[in-house]
This record gives structure tokens, C-alpha cells and sequence, in this order.
């Protein structure tokens, strides 16, 4: 449902406007809560039940989706409603990017978790494949109202699976402290760790100069190319589907020393593949170039959980991928100038130049952090989850041998 929504909205609104700016400024609403709320939402996973939280997450997108539909149905959906339930929206997303991926953490061994990642970034990526076409296809033979209730439904179904999963949160560690001191340990730690300090500028790199090309997207399939909403899922679709591919050799083959150039490698190939398939004017060509950018995306995503998960000890994993999230805030603010330039200069100009000074940027941080450009090694003090209090753990074993 979240690519089946993004492919969903960005039509609609265009549709709806006419206007590369206003489509850009709905995008912007959806990702800012990553910068309002990305640390507290870290900060409360390590408090509270995560499946509790993802469970009330998915239940009021579920109402959300529906007051949508309803609103399409009845002809009362005016373009200031998308852009409110479009900041919920993106509110409630913000819980399940740390959430969701610390619980991964807290249930794989630790030497597992690339692989187990790949497997999770696959698992997106298939859905991605058929998502956006899915949501083509219904707002193309019924309507928004369609595709609107059909995300209601679905996230209903998701809250019946968290319903079913027996989870058991990880033990609290040290003594108990105030949620603003658990926010910023979390920012601590990656502050003390300079390959995670270059990897969460990469991260802004890639939200700020490259994810925020899917607002320009539909754009450019309706203008450029002449698509209609089915011809621009697909453009999305093979995007997931050169995700689902790479994250299958990653899963597959990556060795673990190899996780920092997969990091910034993934996201210099994504970007330089934005940049041709702005200049694209064949649909053909345009798929071959989402593809091949799908490969980049998985490269990406998988490493940069796996790079913070195997980086941070258990009880600050939630704080820790939490403030990794605030990167994800760089999103809104590009997608706000890519806007701006499209509303000025078109959108395949807009995003030409956005992906040339994000590859410009990136080779800045990767000179400046040789660590992203050195093998990766899972650091030795973070080998372990408690089990019991006093009870012997894996660092415990690998100190001893």
C-alpha cells in the first residue's frame, strides 16, 4: 500500500491541479513528519510495545484511507484535504520505518542481519512491482475512490497480522532515565561512531537529491511521455522489480566486508540513473532506467538498516535507527525545490539537476569519510541481546574464548 498510495496520489493531484508544484507540495506534507517526529517515534520504540505501535499505526491509516474514499465518492475532496490526511499519513508511516526494523533487529542474530535486511528490502520490493500498477489500474477503470477504500481494507488486514505475531520486547538495560535523555543517547552514540556519522549524511544525500524524484514522476510519465496511469505504475514497477533482483543477490551473495561500498555505491548508481531517465524521452528507455535504478534502491535501503542495526547495542536500537530516520527528512525539503525548479524550468530539467549536485554532494561525503569507503566489520561490542539479567550473553562467550 505505500507504493500502491504514492503512485495513487501523485496521478490524482496532478490530475486534480495540473500543477508539478502542487504535486511536489503534497509529497513535501508526507515525508516532514520524518523531521518533526523521526527521534521522539525512536525514542518511544524503546519504550513501549513496537507491535503495539505498529498495530495502532496501521489501524488509523486504515481510517484515514477511508475518509479519502469517502471524500472521492461523495465529490467533496478539495486539494487542502490531501494535503492534511497526507501529514497524518506521513506521520503514521514515520512509526513503522524504525519500529518495524528495530523488531527485525531484536529477533536476528546479529552476523544475520545484512542478509535478513535484503530479505526484507525484497519483500518491499516485490509488493513494489505490483503496487503502483494495482493502483493504476483501479484509478484509471473506477477511480481515486477505489483505489482509496481498496488502502483501507489493506491496512486492516495488516493490523490482523500484527495481531497474530508473538513478540517479546528486549530487556530494558541500566537504569531508567527521562525521554528526552534516551533521545539523545541516541544521537550520542552515532555522533562517537564516524561511519555512522558518514553513513547518516549519505542517507541525507540520497532523501534530499534522489528519492525526491517520485514527485516528479507522474509528471513527466503525463507530460513528457504522454502515459496514462497505468504507463506510469509500471515506470514505478520496474523500479521494484530491479529492487526485488538486487535485493536477491544481496541476500544471497553479499559478503559482510563489502556493506559500505553497497551503501554509497547503491546510492551513486540510483542517482546517475534519475539523471538519464530525466533526459529519457522513449518509454522503453525509461523503464530500462527505472530498473536499473532498482538495483541502486536495494543496494541502499538494505545496507543502511544493516549498517545501524549491527552498529548499535539492543537497547538503543529503536533511538538509534530513530535519528538514522531523521534523514528521511531531507525528502520533503527536496521534493519542495525540485518543485519550485519544475514550476520555473519544467520537471525533466528540475530533476536533472537535482541528481547531478546529489552525485556532486556524495562524492564530497565519501571523501570526507574514508570510513565509507574502508570493508565493513560488525563491531565486536555489539555482538549480543541480553536474554535474562546475569545471564551469559555472546559477548560474554566471545570474550571468554
Amino acid at each position: 500500500m505505500r507504493w500502491f498510495d504514492m503512485l495513487v496520489l501523485g496521478v490524482f493531484v496532478f490530475d486534480l491541479t495540473g500543477s508539478a508544484f502542487q504535486v511536489a507540495l503534497m509529497f513535501f506534507t508526507r515525508m516532514v513528519p520524518r523531521i518533526l517526529f523521526a527521534l521522539a517515534i525512536g525514542t518511544l520504540a524503546d519504550r513501549v510495545d513496537r507491535r503495539l505501535m505498529l498495530m495502532a499505526g496501521f489501524g488509523l491509516l486504515s481510517v484515514v484511507s477511508a475518509l479519502l474514499g469517502v471524500l472521492v465518492l461523495t465529490d467533496r475532496i478539495e486539494y487542502w484535504h490531501l494535503l492534511a490526511t497526507s501529514f497524518v499519513a506521513g506521520t503514521l508511516w514515520a512509526v513503522e520505518f524504525p519500529v518495524r526494523r528495530a523488531m527485525l533487529g531484536d529477533i536476528v542474530p546479529r552476523e544475520l542481519i545484512g542478509r535478513a535486511m535484503a530479505i526484507d528490502i525484497g519483500t518491499s520490493s516485490l509488493t513494489r512491482v505490483f503496487g503502483p500498477v494495482t493502483g493504476g489500474v483501479l484509478l484509471a477503470a473506477i477511480g481515486a475512490e477505489a483505489a482509496f477504500l481498496t488502502e483501507a481494507v489493506v491496512f486492516m488486514l495488516a493490523v490482523g497480522v500484527l495481531a497474530t505475531l508473538e513478540y517479546t520486547p528486549p530487556l530494558r538495560t541500566g537504569r531508567a532515565q527521562s525521554a528526552i535523555a534516551d533521545l539523545l543517547d541516541g544521537v550520542r552514540y552515532i555522533r562517537t561512531r564516524r561511519l555512522l556519522a558518514g553513513a547518516l549524511l549519505a542517507s541525507v544525500v540520497m532523501n534530499g537529491f534522489g528519492f525526491p524524484y517520485l514527485s516528479m514522476l507522474p509528471v513527466i510519465g503525463k507530460d513528457t511521455l504522454g502515459l496514462s496511469a497505468v504507463g506510469v505504475g509500471l515506470l514505478q514497477s520496474a523500479e521494484g522489480l530491479g529492487a526485488l533482483i538486487g535485493a536477491t543477490l544481496i541476500a544471497s551473495l553479499a559478503p559482510t566486508r563489502i556493506y559500505t561500498f553497497l551503501y554509497v555505491g547503491g546510492i551513486a548508481l540510483f542517482m546517475t540513473m534519475v539523471l538519464l531517465f530525466s533526459r529519457s524521452e522513449m518509454f522503453v528507455l525509461s523503464l530500462l532506467m527505472m530498473w536499473v535504478a532498482g538495483f541502486g534502491m536495494a543496494s541502499y535501503t538494505s545496507m543502511q538498516t544493516t549498517l545501524f542495526v549491527t552498529s548499535a547495542p539492543p537497547e538503543l536500537r529503536g533511538r538509534v535507527i530513530g535519528t538514522a530516520s531523521m534523514a528521511l527528512g531531507a525528502n520533503p525539503l527536496g521534493a519542495l525545490a525540485v518543485g519550485v525548479t519544475a514550476e520555473a524550468m519544467g520537471a525533466p530539467i528540475a530533476t536533472t539537476l537535482m541528481a547531478i549536485e546529489g552525485l556532486v554532494v556524495l562524492s564530497l561525503v565519501a571523501l570526507a569519510w574514508p570510513e565509507l569507503r574502508r570493508s565493513f566489520v560488525i563491531p565486536r561490542d555489539n555482538l549480543d541481546t541480553p536474554t535474562a539479567p546475569g545471564a551469559p550473553t555472546a559477548r560474554d562467550e566471545a570474550d571468554a574464548g
